[in-house]
């Protein structure tokens, strides 16, 4: 399986779609990752939920709730990747909080994502001047340690982020949380300039408020390396359940596409 490197060396811009892990259900998620899969996407981001998103807009926190009665543990999130990197030549990189790392316990959980091939993890209540305790272990384990820079963060620890973040650094495109919005700001252009100003060579992608190709397109223009995109997604799979599959399959084609 191809490294989070080598995936964005190859491509120009990569459409990295986001999931909530058990949700609608976990059965059903399972089958919605491999539709992405299906439909050629080379990386994936996984949510574990937990009960306090606080990064996540309304539509993600809903998609959490669902998942959590759904009975959707790290555990549990953590087969369900595992056995689609065995079928598919798919990075997948989780996203999930500090709280359930620590219960699960650090070195436990590193090694369990070695152990299903999971790539990389992205934390985003771990503060820059603390990722070393995570980055250290995830070294040893392979992982890469994902952090995430804001449009507030300024030009001095933007520096210190993309030095430190591992296989790419996120970019959150505005101040807020997450969710679908009519346009894109001007602050995820600027962050993308920035970016690539400081860093010219790390890999960077661009995330919240990200809804249609449209807005996929013109972030690459302006020299993002991935773009993500989790809200739009969550709300195609809500607007019709039992078509889920098919429906995530025409939305992930239509940002493929123009990317």
């Amino acid at each position: 399986m191809a490294g989070l490197d080598e995936r964005f060396r190859r491509n120009s811009t990569l459409f990295i779609p986001y999931l909530t892990g058990g949700f609608p259900s976990l059965e059903k998620s399972e089958r919605i990752l491999r539709a992405m899969a299906d439909e050629g996407v080379e990386i994936m981001e996984v949510g574990i939920p937990f009960s306090d998103p606080i990064a996540d807009g309304i539509t993600i926190q809903e998609a959490t709730t669902i998942a959590l009665s759904s009975g959707a543990t790290p555990r549990k999130i953590l087969d369900m990747v595992g056995r689609i990197t065995s079928s598919y030549d798919t990075s997948i990189v989780l996203m999930t909080y500090l709280n359930p790392i620590y219960r699960f316990g650090v070195e436990r959980f590193l090694e369990k994502m070695r152990e299903k091939n999971v790539s990389g993890i992205i934390i985003p209540d771990l503060p820059l001047e603390e990722a070393q305790l995570i980055k250290h272990p995830a070294q040893k384990h392979g992982i890469s340690l994902i952090l995430l820079a804001s449009p507030t963060t300024n030009d001095r620890r933007l520096t210190r982020i993309l030095r430190e973040s591992m296989g790419f650094t996120y970019l959150v495109s505005l101040k807020g949380t997450t969710g679908e919005r009519d346009a894109i700001p001007d602050s995820a252009y600027q962050i993308i300039r920035r970016a690539k100003r400081l860093a010219p060579n790390k890999p960077v992608a661009i995330g919240f408020g990200i809804s249609n190709p449209q807005h996929a397109r013109k972030l690459a223009q302006e020299g993002a390396d991935g773009v993500v995109v989790g809200s739009k997604i969550i709300s195609t799979i809500k607007s019709n359940i039992n078509d889920a599959e098919a429906n995530v399959r025409k939305l992930i084609r239509s940002f493929l596409d123009v990317l």
